[in-house]
């Protein structure tokens, strides 16, 4: 992923992408700044992620990436996704760590709370949490955020689901975005999205697919006239060709179900997705919206984007993050190449 080439440059633009719906995206004076996070990464096999799968045997790292979203208006810091939480090798139960850590491969940086206070943010001032979804590798550890909102789907807090336990334990009573909600209204490829400030400075949407209630969140970064975005969509693709908008290189898909290698011998394949046609549907509209001159997405798995932001303190927090990404070339590329994978 060579950010020194934009995504809308000299490669011509898949015309089934551009053909796709979009409502204009909202104009306005409110901007957010946002800043990525690594608390930890998971190894993901190649053919677990996509389909066909060009390399087999191929594996690459990926972070878990967190954003660290801040209100201009309010000053109100937001939180999206908390990566995995630090502790997990106790918190789990053991059988589960040993899938977390043969199949996943699982390796923790720091606790989210712990990398905000070294950047001077206290934890207990954080206003939300955004959660993406349910899923081990978002939910992190919520106890530093004693003041925060808890905010999602209905499924992401369902009582089966990771951050039961530690929702009860702090005694919160999560806020549900619902999206089949009076408040709900279409914006840019997306049918259903939700206005969180008011502003439209942060579109929270539903990008169903990969879990039933998965939420992506569009954030705005550069005021009107020329009002830009940052689209963080956490499970949405597991891979960066999944979201690939070149004609030409629409061949790859998702893999719907992986057979788990830690599995006995004949076990049946594992569903990779809720319903893999939704989550099609969800990588159909992210790409549209990859396709925009003024978005720029980035997923939670983004491998790509981390190699060339890992060193550069301007970008990871507390550096100035994805603020004028368009001015500073940070958007990239998105072409398959298995050269780019890092163990």
């Amino acid at each position: 992923m060579a950010t020194s080439v934009p995504v809308t440059g000299a490669l011509e633009l898949d015309p089934s992408i551009l053909a796709l719906p979009i409502v204009p995206l909202p104009e306005g004076e409110a901007v957010c700044t946002i800043s990525p996070i690594i608390n930890s990464f998971v190894t993901l096999q190649e053919p677990i992620v996509l389909y066909p799968s060009p390399n087999p045997q191929a594996s690459f790292r990926a972070p878990s990436f967190v954003f660290y979203i801040t209100h201009q208006p309010t000053g109100k810091s937001l939180i999206y996704d908390l990566g995995i939480r630090f502790d997990y090798e106790t918190a789990f139960s053991e059988d589960y760590v040993k899938v977390l850590n043969g199949l996943w491969k699982t390796k923790i940086v720091d606790d989210v709370g712990k990398i905000l206070e070294k950047g001077g943010v206290d934890p207990a001032k954080v206003h939300a949490l955004l959660f993406s979804h349910e899923h081990w590798d978002h939910t992190g550890f919520i106890a530093p955020f004693t003041n925060a909102e808890l905010v999602g789907g209905a499924q992401t807090f369902a009582a089966e689901a990771n951050l039961s336990e530690q929702v009860t334990a702090l005694g919160k009573t999560p806020r549900i975005i619902d999206f089949s909600g009076e408040a709900i209204q279409p914006v840019g490829a997306f049918e259903r999205g939700y206005d969180y400030f008011g502003d439209g400075s942060v579109w929270l949407v539903h990008t169903p697919g990969h879990t039933k209630d998965h939420m992506s969140a569009l954030v705005r970064v550069a005021p009107s006239p020329d009002a830009q975005y940052v689209l963080v969509g956490g499970d949405t693709a597991h891979h960066p060709c999944l979201l690939c908008t070149h004609a030409g290189h629409t061949q790859y898909q998702l893999r719907a179900t992986f057979r788990n290698p830690l599995a006995p011998e004949g076990a049946p394949e594992v569903a990779m997705h809720f319903d893999a046609d939704l989550a099609r549907d969800s990588i159909k509209r992210t790409k549209r919206m990859e396709a925009e001159p003024n978005v720029m997405c980035v997923m939670a798995h983004e491998y790509g984007y981390w190699k060339y932001w890992r060193d550069n303190d301007e970008i990871m927090f507390p550096g100035l993050g994805l603020g004028e990404w368009k001015k500073r070339g940070l958007k990239g590329t998105r072409l398959y190449d298995v050269t780019e994978y890092e163990e």
